[in-house]
């Protein structure tokens, strides 16, 4: 009887931990305003308030995104790691792939990291 215990409560918490991590893979799907970007190195404001002014970012659930805007044009195709902690792209416009670490994300708020560079988003509704 322990073992059938034990048995349903793995199961049980292995359906909770599949459902939580759906849920974040999820909260990226939809369209980002980019309202924050932060680098390594001093941008001028012109310059910082260019990237920023238009910037969208928008994934699909079927692992599609696009930019738009002052951070530039570029559509793909994306992929979550199982903590849906890493961001990968892969550019179909002949732009380099990349990988982000994601420091943030609820179903208002995104955050990237790529290479000491800070992107942070809300969600457009």
């Amino acid at each position: 009887m322990k073992n059938f215990k034990l048995l349903g409560l793995t199961f049980l918490l292995g359906l909770f931990l599949i459902s939580c991590g759906g849920k974040k893979a999820d909260d990226l799907a939809k369209t980002w305003q980019v309202t924050a970007i932060k680098t390594e190195s001093d941008l001028p404001d012109s310059l910082r308030n260019a990237m920023i002014a238009n910037s969208k970012l928008a994934f699909t659930k079927d692992g599609g995104y696009t930019t738009t805007g002052g951070i530039g044009a570029d559509q793909g195709t994306y992929t979550l790691d199982e903590d849906v902690k890493i961001l990968s792209t892969v550019s179909t416009a002949g732009k380099s792939s990349e990988v982000y670490t994601i420091s943030k994300l609820d179903k208002d708020n995104l955050t990237l990291i790529n290479r000491g560079n800070t992107v942070t988003c809300i969600a457009v509704k």
